[in-house]
């Protein structure tokens, strides 16, 4: 499985080497777009991954808990 660090190695690596021709472009653009929908899915499964979500907000006096789990 690939990783978040390799996924923007690779991103990086599409920046430093721009595109030579209208072609390359396309194809640079869409290998781009599927590495990002890839980071995507990578960072949304490490969110949900963990059974529950602890988020603790402060308003002036007031603090706030919210816990999320899943069933």
């Amino acid at each position: 499985m690939r990783t978040r660090e390799d996924i923007l190695a690779e991103l990086a690596e599409l920046k430093a080497n721009p595109p030579k021709s209208f072609s390359g472009s396309i194809a640079k653009t869409a290998k781009k777009n599927e590495l990002i929908s890839e980071l995507v899915r990578i960072e949304t499964e490490e969110q949900f991954s963990s059974e529950s979500n602890n988020r603790k907000l402060s308003f002036d006096d007031l603090e706030i808990n919210i816990s999320i789990t899943r069933k």
